[in-house]
């Protein structure tokens, strides 16, 4: 039962990984991020995100404002956060 929840958690968790991926290509795509597809991932995403975009300003690079809080971020997610989550979760079971 317990490795079952285990492996839910890691599938949500992977799931939302990838929403983190998908809200970056969509700002990339010019009318997307004013889609119903850019505004959901918008409200999934930033929450997580702004907890980094407050602390760490983006900047302009070539003429191209560049999102280095959304950088960090995802590096966090998935180097140490989602690592981190399953290596406590698996020696609780």
């Amino acid at each position: 039962m317990w490795l079952a929840l285990v492996e839910i958690i890691h599938a949500v968790l992977s799931i939302y990984g990838y929403l983190l991926v998908a809200a970056a290509v969509v700002t990339w795509i010019p009318d997307m991020t004013h889609s119903q597809l850019g505004y959901v991932l918008r409200r999934l995403t930033d929450p997580y995100l702004n907890l980094f975009r407050r602390f760490i300003p983006s900047v302009n690079v070539g003429g191209v404002m560049l999102d280095l809080g959304f950088f960090v971020g995802v590096i966090l997610y998935f180097g140490l956060f989602l690592r981190l989550i399953m290596y406590v979760l698996w020696q609780v079971v």
